[in-house]
C-alpha cells in the first residue's frame, strides 16, 4: 500500500554494458552464461513522446464524479466520471508501454464498483488491506469494500490536486519507500503479464491526523487471453526511457518470467551498473548494505508472487541527478533457467527528457523532472524528487544519537513563508512527538534544532501549504539531504 504525502519526485535512469561473456572455470572446462533477450520491444524516443502526448498530457485534471461518494454513514460508494477513469487507465497503460508490454488494459465496470467501495472503506481508518468494519457500515457494503482492499493496490494522500488515481499509479511505479522497496509489489502488479482488466476507486475524508484522500486500483486480474511470450521485463526499460517516469531515489527492477527462470537466489545474483559518461560502476550483491535511506544503495532478490514474476531489485547510491543523455549499462548474473543452465541479462538504458512539444502542461524544458509521482509529489509517497538537484531547493536532516534533530535548508520558492514540521515516531502508531514552526528568510533559508525527541526513528511531515505535505523518514544517526522540486 502507499501513503502518499505531497512530495515531489526526481528522476533517475540506468543502462548497461554491451553483452560480454561470463566465463566460469570448472576444472579443465570453461562454461559461460549466454545473455538472454527479454523478447519485449524497446521503445524509441519518438514513440514515447507520442504516447506521452496521447496518454499523459491531461493527467493533472482533477477527478470528477457522476455521483459523489459518502465516507460517513449513510455510506455511498459514488461513481467516478468516465473521463477521470479513462485518464487513470491511460496512465497505467503508459507505464506498461514503457516496459515493453502492450498498453492495452481495459476498465471493468464491476471492478470499478468494487474499487469505489474499497476506497470508501479504507478512508474510514488507517490504510490497510484488511480494514476493520465501521460499526455504522452495512455488511454488504463492507464485504464488497473488504474484497477490494484485499485485492488492490492502495494509496493515501494528505493533499490532493490533479487526478488522485493517476498520482497513485505514479506512486505505485516508484514503490521505493522503506516499506515497499524490498518487493516493489505495487509496480509488479501493474506490470503483470496476466493483467487485462482494472478498476479504480477514489474517495476523500477528513481524518484530522491521518491522510484524507484515498485511491484503490484493482490489479489482481488474470483474464488476459493467451500467455505472453517474454523472458523478463525491465523498469526502467532498455533503450530510450523518459526521465519523467523515474527518479534517482527509485529502484531499478528486472521482473523474471517464472516459466523461464528458476527461483533466483539472493546469495547468487549479482548486478553491475555502469554510467557510460564517466564509467562510474556500482556492484550489487548479497553483501550490499540494506538501507531505507533513499540516497543509499539497495539490493534484493524477491521471489514472492507479486505480478506473477520474480524480481531483482537494485538502487545505486550517490546518484545525484539524471540528465538528458545519461546512459547506463546493466549486467545481471547468477541467474539460472528452469532447465538448470546459467543465464545472464545485459542491456543499456538511455535516459531522455520528454519533448516540450509532447503536450505536458507547465513543464519547464530546462527542468524536465516534473512530478511523475510522488511517493512525493502532490499527494504522494515517501519519494524524493531528484531529477535535477537545485542548490536552492534542499533540506538537510541530521538526527544524532542523543535524539537531537537538526534541520537546515533552502527552499527559495517559499522565501518569507512559515512552515510547520510535525514530528512523529516511526511505527506502528506514529506517536506525535512535537510540532515545530519555522519562518524562511528572504532567501528561503532556515534552521531548526529540536532536542530530547526520545525515538530512534522519526517520520517528519513538512506542511508547506494546505495542499502540499512532504513525508521525510529519518533514522537515528542519519544525515540525509532531501531535494525538492
Amino acid at each position: 500500500m502507499f501513503i502518499q504525502i505531497q512530495k515531489k519526485a526526481f528522476h533517475a535512469w540506468l543502462s548497461l554494458p554491451l553483452a560480454g561473456l561470463l566465463f566460469v572455470l570448472l576444472g579443465a572446462q570453461q562454461t559461460y552464461a549466454a545473455p538472454i533477450d527479454s523478447l519485449l520491444p524497446e521503445r524509441t524516443e519518438q514513440e514515447i513522446n507520442q504516447k506521452w502526448t496521447q496518454w499523459m498530457s491531461n493527467k493533472d485534471q482533477p477527478v470528477t464524479y457522476t455521483q459523489k461518494p459518502s465516507t460517513t454513514a449513510p455510506y455511498v460508494a459514488g461513481v467516478v466520471s468516465d473521463s477521470s477513469l479513462e485518464t487513470a487507465l491511460r496512465a497505467a497503460n503508459f507505464y506498461r508501454y514503457l516496459s515493453g508490454l502492450d498498453g492495452d488494459l481495459v476498465l471493468d465496470s464491476a471492478l470499478n464498483l468494487q474499487a469505489q467501495h474499497g476506497a470508501v472503506l479504507v478512508s474510514t481508518g488507517p490504510l490497510s488491506h484488511f480494514p476493520a468494519r465501521p460499526a455504522d457500515m452495512d455488511k454488504d457494503f463492507f464485504d464488497l469494500g473488504a474484497k477490494s482492499a484485499s485485492s488492490s493496490n492502495l494509496f493515501a494522500a494528505y493533499g490532493t490536486t490533479g487526478n488522485l488515481a493517476v498520482k497513485s499509479i505514479e506512486a505505485y511505479m516508484d514503490d521505493s519507500d522503506a516499506s515497499n522497496i524490498s518487493a516493489l509489489g505495487h509496480r509488479r502488479w501493474i506490470l503483470s503479464p496476466q493483467l487485462k482488466k482494472v478498476g479504480f476507486g477514489v474517495a476523500s475524508r477528513d481524518n484530522k491526523n491521518y491522510a484524507s484522500h484515498f485511491s484503490t486500483m484493482q490489479v489482481m486480474d488474470t483474464s488476459r487471453n493467451g500467455k505472453l511470450r517474454y523472458n523478463y521485463s525491465l523498469y526502467p526499460n532498455r533503450g530510450a526511457f523518459p526521465i519523467e517516469a523515474f527518479n534517482v531515489a527509485q529502484a531499478w527492477s528486472v521482473q523474471l518470467n517464472p516459466d523461464i527462470f528458476a527461483k533466483p537466489s539472493n546469495a547468487e545474483v549479482q548486478v553491475e551498473l555502469t554510467r557510460t559518461s564517466d564509467q562510474k560502476t556500482w556492484n550489487f550483491n548479497a553483501k550490499t548494505p540494506v538501507s531505507s535511506d533513499p540516497s543509499k544503495a539497495f539490493f534484493n532478490v524477491n521471489s514472492d508472487g507479486y505480478g506473477y514474476n520474480y524480481a531483482v531489485i537494485f538502487r545505486p547510491d550517490n546518484l545525484k541527478s539524471l540528465k538528458d543523455g545519461d546512459t547506463f549499462n546493466v549486467r545481471v548474473t547468477g541467474l539460472k533457467k528452469k532447465d538448470g543452465s546459467s543465464a545472464e541479462i545485459v542491456y543499456q538504458t538511455n535516459f531522455f527528457s520528454i519533448s516540450p512539444t509532447a503536450g505536458e502542461p507547465g513543464t519547464d524544458p530546462q527542468n524536465p523532472g516534473t512530478d511523475p509521482q510522488d511517493p512525493g509529489t502532490e499527494p504522494q509517497e515517501p519519494d524524493v524528487d531528484d531529477d535535477i538537484i537545485l542548490d536552492n531547493h534542499h533540506v538537510q536532516f541530521e538526527y544524532t544519537a542523543d535524539r537531537t534533530l537538526n534541520v537546515r535548508g533552502t527552499l527559495a520558492a517559499y522565501a518569507g513563508q512559515t512552515f510547520s514540521f510535525q514530528i512523529h515516531g516511526s511505527s506502528p502508531e506514529e506517536k506525535h512527538l512535537r510540532t515545530e514552526t519555522v519562518t524562511l528568510d528572504a532567501n528561503g533559508r532556515f534552521k531548526l534544532t529540536t532536542r530530547n525527541l526520545g525515538e530512534s526513528d522519526l517520520n517528519i511531515y513538512l506542511q508547506v501549504n494546505p495542499y502540499y505535505m512532504y513525508l521525510i523518514p529519518v533514522a537515528s544517526n542519519s544525515n540525509v539531504t532531501y531535494y525538492f522540486e
